[in-house]
């Protein structure tokens, strides 16, 4: 280590920099790039901005085109060294400038230069990187080339032999199956128009790290977005290229097949690095690329249609992943139950906002505007699973992804928010009961209820910004559920709770002790069907959501899940509009025209010539009544005066104020 006037050892970064004003020409690129790998040899004090003096340093020395077989195997030195920085100056590197992309595009420009004798294969072995470089002639390549990458030395080095070229497809041939592996067509090179081909193994993903930046996420550059933070690269990195050629659009897909690193990890995803995206930073991407079908979690295969460098991304903290059939089932499950509950809450809310007699009263309001959150909830839920064809593939761009997720963020919310204000409104009226008059009350409600759920939204995606909604469906990742989502709905399930416990008790404590006759039956009845409303509307059901970190009853509970949830608005449907009395007679009364004579006869209590029977039955009630006065003056006469007797006449009944808190006994 050199040291200044002062006597001070100067760090990785400054030594580098002072590096860097040297000029590089093919008469020094041998002294320099063994300056820069004995000074990366040292990794303690490099750190980013290190990092990218040593990315400009091989940049200029691939720039000199230099044939030197020792410039390449120091070049490939250099690019090991730095593997063995801390993840969190590669990550921070990357992110800065692209540097560790662009040392390694650097050494796969060595590797076009440098010149090998005739019928020879140059092999580069470091720890962390290995490359072999060969020209192929196409009539060797009948049967297409084999990459395997074995790493065995110690301490998962990358030793010697451990990456090796083999003509045709020997991946599945091996004693020992090789941790990655490339079987590139005879088609491959045949057309590639250069005989120079080299492969590269990586001992681990470091010099990949994921780009947080995900700009110009298009359709043809469809980048992988780390925006669940338990999915990595598992497994080692493996590549393959012909020269400078762009190898891609294959009609006979290349065989990419990994050991994952990590075991027990799911969810695969087939993913290359692409040296374009992010403005040339690079960055993991999908495109071209896909799980092949003899696939597992235990060894995943993909294909590609093109050369690069190709990694496996799982789920590393996801537990054990629904099966492709169960995600199947419970996608149509899904469907079918969203489809009814949007038409069970159209015509709930058409039901009561369009007849007086319902809107009027205050938990009816509330009602209908459950079914308003709800009804915004369900559409934007289908059409998030419409536009999610295919698995782990991003179908939609980032953008209108994390607007469709915030709609469905915001609607989930409020449908909350308003089973809250139900909750509360129903402490009013069974717990509370007096001085229960509040001024304003559904102001008060709509504007807690529908701004709130916005203010959380925008809070969320303001924080989170780039990490808001997963692309690969448009959902919310990780920390924004967890904190946009999860948070308030334990809250409000914890308040909807003790409200139910304290109603339920409430309805019982009038019967508890006493003999219960079939008046009292049909009481209790009501009751429970009203704890049934009360549980339905309160949302108990999204507490399943929390039970499906269990791994082994994932499956099961989301099945249930799914159910109930996507049923709700169903179930608000029956329960508030098939199951009410006066909802059915206001039914039949509107719809009378197009009901058969035999339907209209048999209503439940409510006839075409009602008012008829109201009035035989007034009539018969007055006889009686005359009939029970005359008996009764007969009997005063005969008996004799009776103050008690004396009918008296009632002042004029006042009219009773509707009572706004009052809603359907069901």
């Amino acid at each position: 280590m050199m040291e200044d006037n002062c006597g001070r050892d100067l760090t990785a970064d400054e030594l580098l920099k002072i590096l860097q004003t040297e000029e590089v020409t093919n008469q020094n690129a041998e002294m320099v790039a063994t300056q820069a790998a004995e000074i990366t040899n040292n990794t303690d004090t490099l750190t980013a901005t290190g990092l990218e003096t040593v990315s400009e340093i091989l940049q200029d020395i691939a720039s000199v085109d230099s044939v030197d077989v020792e410039v390449t195997k120091l070049v490939v030195d250099v690019v090991s060294n730095m593997a063995d920085t801390s993840d969190d100056e590669l990550q921070m590197a990357q992110e800065m400038s692209g540097a560790v992309s662009r040392a390694v595009q650097s050494m796969e420009e060595q590797f076009i230069n440098v010149e090998i004798q005739e019928n020879e294969r140059l092999t580069v072995t470091k720890p962390n990187v290995a490359a072999v470089v060969d020209d192929v002639e196409p009539d060797e390549s009948q049967d297409g080339f084999s990459v395997l990458l074995t790493v065995t030395g110690v301490g998962d080095t990358i030793s010697t032999d451990d990456l090796r070229l083999e003509q045709g497809d020997t991946t599945r041939n091996q004693i020992v199956p090789p941790e990655a592996s490339i079987f590139l067509p005879s088609e491959v090179v045949v057309n590639a128009g250069t005989t120079r081909f080299f492969a590269t193994g990586f001992r681990d993903p470091s010099l990949f790290p994921f780009s947080f930046r995900n700009e110009n996420n298009t359709e043809h550059n469809r980048t992988v977005r780390n925006t669940e933070f338990n999915r990595i690269v598992n497994s080692r990195v493996i590549s393959a290229s012909f020269g400078n050629q762009v190898i891609e659009n294959l009609d006979e897909p290349v065989i990419i097949s990994f050991m994952p690193l990590i075991e027990n990890a799911t969810n695969p995803i087939c993913a290359f690095w692409d040296f374009d995206a992010n403005d040339g930073t690079g960055n993991w991407s999908t495109r071209g690329c896909r799980l092949s079908n003899s696939s597992t979690d235990e060894r995943p295969e993909c294909e590609c249609d093109h050369l690069t460098n190709f990694g496996i991304l799982m789920d590393i903290y996801g537990g054990s992943a629904i099966s492709v059939q169960v995600d199947f089932i419970l996608k149509i499950i899904s469907y079918v139950g969203c489809c009814m509950s949007i038409w069970g809450v159209l015509v709930t809310i058409l039901t009561y906002a369009f007849n007086r007699k319902l809107r009027d009263r205050k938990p009816n309001q509330i009602l209908i505007s459950l079914c308003c959150a709800l009804l915004g909830l369900y559409v934007t839920f289908v059409v998030m699973i419409t536009f999610d064809t295919e698995r782990r593939v991003e179908e939609v761009e980032p953008l209108p992804c994390c607007i469709l997720a915030g709609f469905l963020h915001y609607f989930m919310l409020a449908s909350l928010f308003w089973m809250g204000v139900e909750g509360y409104n129903m402490h009013m009226m069974f717990v509370r009961v007096l001085n229960t008059y509040l001024p304003y009350f559904l102001r008060k409600a709509s504007l807690v209820a529908w701004g709130c759920p916005l203010l959380i939204v925008a809070i969320t995606a303001g924080v989170t910004r780039q990490a808001y909604a997963e692309t690969d469906y448009c959902f919310l990742t990780r920390w924004p559920l967890i904190g946009g989502v999860l948070v308030p709905v334990g809250l409000i399930m914890i308040f909807n709770l003790a409200v139910f416990a304290r109603v339920i008790r409430r309805l019982n404590k009038t019967v508890k002790g006493r003999m219960i006759d079939e008046t009292e039956k049909r009481q209790r009845l009501r009751r429970l069907q009203n704890a049934i409303c009360i549980l339905l509307l309160m949302g108990l059901t999204w507490a399943l959501g929390y039970l499906s970190i269990i791994s082994p009853a994932s499956e099961a509970v989301l099945a249930v899940f799914t159910v109930l949830n996507s049923l709700q608005g169903y179930f608000i449907f029956m329960l508030y509009c098939v199951r009410q009395p006066l909802v059915r007679r206001i039914w039949r009364s509107q719809f009378q025209c197009c009901l058969p004579e035999s339907m209209r006869a048999s209503s439940f209590g409510f006839t075409s010539d009602s008012s008829s029977t109201v009035k035989n039955s007034t009539g018969r009630l007055l006889q009686s009544g005359g009939k029970r006065k005359a008996k009764q003056s007969n009997n005063s006469s005969s008996q004799g005066f009776r103050p008690q007797s004396v009918e008296v006449t009632l002042p004029e009944r006042m009219r009773r104020m509707p009572n706004q808190n009052q809603g359907f006994d069901s």
